[in-house]
């Protein structure tokens, strides 16, 4: 019996050893609706990006779809469960009117090799 329990043992410690340990990301929204803006008004908001993951997360370029768009982090580097804050901005000038859409395209060390950040804004 104690032989049989003693390679129980040994096999979960091989199970667990043998888990990969990864980062992984999640973002607060994939999405952020400034709604109806006017167009000489930069608009800025924040979202909050958490490594949910068991291993360091490194956040690589963040980038953006035009020069009308900007975004940066607060650190580069996150281990588990630690959050930091994503701050962007969307400047409409020359935009024209009417419905717009830009990405923030965030690279990281995770499975997944880019996260997307969608941002709207409607200019009047």
């Amino acid at each position: 019996m104690s032989k049989i329990l003693g390679l129980i043992v040994i096999l979960m410690i091989c199970v667990f050893c043998n888990q990969k340990r990864k980062a992984e990301m999640s973002l607060s929204s994939y999405t952020h609706d400034f709604g109806i803006i006017s167009s000489d008004i930069i608009c800025r908001d924040s979202i909050i990006i958490t490594n949910v993951g068991n291993a360091r997360l490194e956040i690589g370029e963040i980038e953006t779809g035009c020069g009308c768009t900007q975004a940066s982090v607060e650190k580069y580097e996150l281990n588990p469960d630690e959050s930091c804050s994503l701050h962007f901005s969307f400047n409409p000038k020359g935009k024209g009117l009417g419905a717009k859409e830009e990405l923030i395209i965030i690279n990281a060390n995770t499975d997944s090799l880019f996260y997307i950040l969608q941002v709207k804004a409607i200019i009047q």
